[in-house]
């Protein structure tokens, strides 16, 4: 069974918004938890979802695991990646399909804002 893992970012007009979302999708794969590992973005970059599930079923992957890169469940998590998904079920039946949780709370969060914070020259 090869196994991908798909993280899928906001998306952003501003190409210093997309780099960094490309570089933590890089440092995911660098960690090697996955055969593949690819990002997508909701909207306003490319490539989007349907795209880069189509790249993964080209090779080969029968189960996808979508890594949302969001810190809140707002709409993109209730309803637009839940309908995007259940289409993708229904084109792509050979391919098992499940969503993480948002990245959400997590105490080393706070620690990396108070780390900003302190970065101020004051």
């Amino acid at each position: 069974m090869e196994r991908g893992l798909l993280v899928v970012g906001h998306g952003s007009r501003s190409e210093d918004a997309v780099a960094v979302f490309r570089q933590i999708v890089e440092e995911v794969r660098s960690r090697g938890a996955f055969a593949y590992v690819e990002g997508a973005h909701m909207e306003l970059a490319e490539p989007g979802i349907e795209e880069t599930v189509k790249l993964l079923a080209e090779k080969n992957v029968n189960e996808i695991i979508i890594a949302p890169y969001f810190l809140y469940e707002g709409v993109h998590l209730k309803k637009d990646i839940p309908d995007i998904m259940a289409q993708l079920v229904s084109d792509y039946p050979d391919i098992e399909f499940r969503m993480a949780k948002p990245i959400g709370f997590e105490p080393v969060l706070a620690d990396i804002l108070l780390k900003r914070v302190s970065e101020i020259t004051v």
